[in-house]
């Protein structure tokens, strides 16, 4: 195992990521799940907890783990890659150097996020169509969708969230996010239990800026005020009604 975390904890883990996965029907017979790895701690714990969920369910399942190299030629997840491969997964990574891309395409005073966001889904998606992969599972947890709804409605007037289930734009894969009940709070204390090296790659210089950066911000306050705020937000992801809107559409 690439972790080795305290009882509770993996049953609280475990348990919330075989809720989601139950819920949405995100891990099913004789699937072939690829990993997007990034080096960081949610993609390692999403790898084990895909791997502790294997060894106990009823069926059998596959998991690859991908890495998409946006640095150097020794690049940061190197030596996580290699001991990820020594537990017998499937690894394998492409180089892809993509900040002469952004500076061509881009212009100095512009966001790159989304032309960033867009070459690497779609390498994403083509590694997972060669390998015969089926789903491609995504690290993020409840904050990053609390996070991802609060920009939404203050920053692009949308009542829009990620989804723990849906079909990427090729058509055929299908995207799954079987951590999205579980609080960042508790992978933080998981990723002091890692046998596997945490090394998030830091091609992206926007960490301290920008929308996202602001959000985080914005909700620590709330929480600070309410530390019920972040449960009531994930709450209302679950609870819409749709009478007491405005959307004419639904």
């Amino acid at each position: 195992m690439i972790a080795h975390l305290p009882i509770q904890l993996q049953k609280k883990l475990t348990r919330h990521v075989s809720q989601c996965s139950i819920a949405w029907e995100l891990i099913e017979p004789n699937d072939k799940i690829m990993v997007a790895f990034s080096g960081g701690k949610d993609s390692i714990l999403l790898i084990h907890l895909l791997d502790s969920i294997r060894r106990i369910v009823p069926f059998d399942f596959e998991i690859g783990v991908f890495h998409l190299n946006q640095s150097a030629p020794d690049f940061p997840a190197k030596k996580a890659l290699e001991q990820i491969a020594s537990e017998g997964f499937e690894v394998w990574h492409e180089d892809l150097e993509t900040a002469s891309i952004l500076a061509e395409k881009i212009a100095a005073d512009e966001s790159p996020c989304g032309l960033c966001s867009r070459l690497r889904r779609g390498i994403i998606y083509t590694q997972a169509t060669q390998r015969g992969y089926n789903k491609i599972a995504l690290g993020h947890h409840r904050d990053d969708a609390i996070e991802t709804f609060m920009m939404n409605a203050l920053f692009n007037g949308q009542i829009k969230s990620m989804p723990p289930k849906l079909v990427a734009d090729n058509g055929h894969s299908v995207i799954i996010r079987p951590m999205l009940y579980v609080a960042e709070e508790w992978l933080i204390e998981a990723s002091k239990y890692l046998d596997v090296a945490v090394t998030e790659q830091t091609f992206c210089t926007r960490g301290h800026s920008g929308q996202r950066y602001e959000t985080k911000q914005l909700l620590a306050e709330l929480e600070r005020r309410n530390p019920n705020a972040k449960g009531s937000l994930m709450a209302a992801l679950h609870h819409v009604v749709k009478t007491h809107l405005l959307d004419k559409g639904i």
